[in-house]
């Protein structure tokens, strides 16, 4: 047994352990789909033994018959191996470690240079693009006014805010010139008008000009009712919001408000008709017993008749208590109605606005929450316990 257990599989040849090398062996980006370790068949193989290592040196195992494994990691450094199993399940031999990294990949934002304008000659060979989220596989692309991709001489990514960018100087750029920036994962940013460069100071002051025209223009452009959005939402509650591309809650949002109303409103719709039956019954009650007890001139009838009567008021109080609550859910859903068409129409979701003294662009979205107050519990309900206040919030947030 043993020695057929021993002579099994064979060791793994050099090309296995260099196949892998060449697949792990470089960074990593882990968000939407995460880390993916795939390495070529091994003949006559009863499954595979990954093991991970973390920079702590914990080890993490799993056993798999395909050649591709799906694993969710978190950014750092690491190690894998790769056993194969033999025909009882036991690892026959393991690959060496291989280091790799895994990186989460963003979306890059890019600040506004602190100097932007220059004359040809007093370009600087060197100058660093400031933002966030930058990464050692982040890629820069410079165009000019013409649409022309400005040569690059060499680009170095000193760390996560700062990009350094050294210009090939044989071939200056001109004109406006705009920033692309790239992370893996296609996430990324451009922006317009990063640099001016020009061969007089007149000319830089016109171009300079014509950008800051350009860019009121699209991110100051003047409010727009959006009438589509709106028309959506007034036949199916979130379908505007979901139209804009708004936030899940946002979305959804209206319409559980509007099922909350109008199961509400239901409800006190089917109360209030049943108040209304219980004082017309009571009411053709009265009636009755009063003419049977002027035609018989029963005693039994008039008390029957007065307790009757008796009871007409209170079941008219309760029948008007009802249509005022039903008032008060058909008020409640028209304002959760009118306060989705105005959410559709006046906001249109996040938007981008210069603000002066602000580093960059300056993204304005609209906010609706609702919030706990933590700090008033001093009624009680009759179940004894605590009540909790709570407060609607409607505003404007501002993050750059």
């Amino acid at each position: 047994m043993l020695n057929k257990s021993k002579h099994s599989l064979p060791f793994l040849p050099s090309w296995f352990v260099l196949g892998v090398f060449l697949l792990i062996s470089f960074p990593i980006y882990s968000k939407e789909e995460g880390v993916k370790l795939e390495w070529r068949p091994i003949p006559d193989a009863g499954g595979y033994m990954v093991e991970i290592k973390d920079s702590r040196g914990k080890i993490t195992r799993e056993k798999t018959n395909t050649t591709l494994i799906q694993l969710e990691l978190p950014p750092g450094t690491y190690e894998h191996r790769i056993g194969v199993l033999n025909r009882y399940g036991r690892v026959s031999v393991f690959s060496a470690w291989i280091p790799f990294e895994v990186i989460l990949s963003q979306k890059p934002e890019i600040l506004s240079a602190e100097k932007n304008k220059f004359l040809n000659k007093d370009l600087p060979d060197t100058f660093e693009i400031k933002g966030r989220h930058f990464t050692d596989a982040t890629k820069v692309i410079l165009k000019d006014s013409k649409g022309s991709e400005v040569s690059i001489k060499s680009m170095e990514v000193k760390n996560s805010e700062t990009i350094l960018v050294t210009l090939d100087k044989k071939r200056p750029p001109e004109g406006a010139v705009s920033v692309r920036v790239e992370n893996p994962r296609n996430k990324v940013t451009e922006k317009e008008n990063y640099l001016f460069v020009a061969e007089t100071e007149s000319d830089l002051a016109a171009l300079e000009a014509k950008g800051q025209q350009k860019e009121s223009v699209s991110s100051g452009a003047p409010f727009r009712f959006d009438y589509g959005a709106v028309a959506r939402s007034a036949i199916i509650p979130g379908w505007g919001q979901y139209y804009q591309n708004k936030s899940n809650f946002r979305t959804f949002l209206f319409p559980a408000l509007l099922l909350g109303a109008g199961a509400y409103v239901a409800s006190e719709g089917n109360s209030y008709l049943s108040a209304s039956h219980a004082l017309a019954a009571a009411r053709q009650n009265n009636v009755l017993y009063n003419y049977a007890f002027i035609h018989t001139g029963n005693p039994a009838l008039f008390d029957l008749a007065f307790y009757n009567y008796t009871q007409i008021a209170p079941k008219y109080s309760a029948a008007v208590a009802e249509y005022s609550q039903l008032e008060v859910g058909i008020g409640v859903l028209g304002f959760f109605y009118l306060l989705n068409l105005m959410d559709a129409g006046f906001f249109a979701g996040n938007k981008e606005v210069k603000v002066e003294g602000a580093p960059g662009p300056v993204t304005v979205s609209p906010v609706i929450r609702n919030l706990k107050d933590q700090g008033q519990i001093n009624s009680y309900s009759l179940g004894n316990s605590p009540n909790l206040f709570q407060r609607m919030e409607v505003g404007v947030q501002f993050a750059w």
